[in-house]
């Protein structure tokens, strides 16, 4: 019975490894960037769009004052990207700047639809990153934050 088990096991791990899924690929994605390609989202309204070709930098989430009062969420959560990767497709967000002493009041800018409100990214003042909303994402299953 050990013998049949095992020779089981060696199977499955040989078929693993000539799929390409070995040890390393089987890790979340959260541990490493993800794969280049394309994600899309919008408002809530579907006035604001956007796209972006490229990779997910970081996924993570902010509980900073600021965001809390921005967004109404205790913990808001972000996907970061390269400011050159992110593009609006469609309408026109607007900006709003905070000036309360909070971490993201500080140190970037909200952008956010006008039309419906929806907070969609935040942009620092310093750096080539974008922080998108995650839940204004069509694709929600690529926020897959480090635990």
């Amino acid at each position: 019975m050990g013998r049949l088990l095992c020779a089981a096991l060696m199977g499955l791990l040989a078929a693993s490894l000539a799929a390409g899924e070995d040890a390393a690929a089987a890790k979340p994605p959260a541990t490493k960037k993800q794969a280049a390609g394309t994600m899309t989202g919008q408002c809530h309204c579907g006035h604001v769009k956007y796209r972006v070709q490229g990779p997910i930098r970081k996924c993570s989430t902010c509980d900073c004052r600021g965001c809390q009062r921005a967004t109404g969420a205790l913990r808001v959560p972000f996907v970061t990207v390269l400011r050159s990767a992110f593009t609006i497709t469609q309408g026109e967000p607007k900006p709003f700047r905070g000036t309360s002493k909070a971490q993201c009041d500080v140190n970037g800018v909200w952008h956010f639809c006008p039309r419906c409100g929806t907070q969609v990214f935040w942009k620092p003042h310093k750096g080539n990153l974008v922080d998108i909303f995650a839940g204004t994402l069509d694709d929600t299953s690529v926020f897959k934050p480090k635990k």
